[in-house]
């Protein structure tokens, strides 16, 4: 388990994981806090990040942590969530987890330290590279921001799935490698990513 303490006075982390590290993290945190607060959702929303806000300015003097896991984020969390995360009462510890850390906006990404749990194995049974491409020609059509959020982080998953499924063609995995370094550092629109992917591995 991560020793959080030794990185006081910082209390926001924000780990690259999934829901089995979120409920392993819980149940060894439990072990040693007096109150642990899991959340696990597939989007965290405005309603969520209100939540976490008022467990983050609640505190009674002991100890406490919130442990947020999530795959989408939702842009209108964003404000609400920035809030939480410069208010925090001192004795409150706050632990987002998500496998996608750059879904979340760079103004929430500066104040967090971004920490790495062990990898999970991907299912690369869910996806075949037929159904990445159905997806990349169907689902990047809509325009929404809340689509925006879904499409980018499934995306992502779909994108990590792949890499596996390449790992032993160079230059297809160079592809897709380079594809999640454009999503994840340059931010670059999830339709474009994924049409690079679509030409450069088909």
């Amino acid at each position: 388990m991560v020793d959080f303490s030794s990185y006081l006075p910082q209390r926001i982390f924000l780990l690259q994981g999934d829901g089995v590290s979120f409920q392993s993290l819980v149940d060894d945190l439990e072990q040693t806090y007096p109150l642990v607060h899991g959340l696990s959702v597939s989007r965290f929303t405005i309603d969520h990040a209100r939540s976490l806000a008022q467990f983050a300015v609640e505190g009674d003097g002991s100890e406490r942590v919130m442990v947020v896991h999530f795959s989408v984020f939702s842009p209108d969390a964003a404000q609400v969530l920035l809030k939480a995360l410069e208010e925090p009462d001192l004795q409150t510890t706050i632990i987002l987890i998500t496998p996608y850390p750059y879904v979340l906006p760079l103004t929430i990404r500066s104040r967090v330290v971004l920490l790495q749990t062990e990898r999970a194995q991907v299912d690369t049974t869910k996806h075949s590279q037929k159904e990445v491409f159905e997806y990349i020609k169907k689902e990047l059509s809509s325009d929404g921001e809340e689509d925006a959020a879904t499409r980018r982080a499934l995306a992502l998953k779909l994108l990590d799935e792949l890499e596996l499924q390449t790992k032993t063609d160079p230059l297809k995995a160079r592809a897709v490698y380079e594809a999640k370094h454009m999503l994840f550092r340059a931010n670059l629109p999830t339709k474009f990513v994924m049409e690079y992917v679509a030409t450069a591995v088909l």
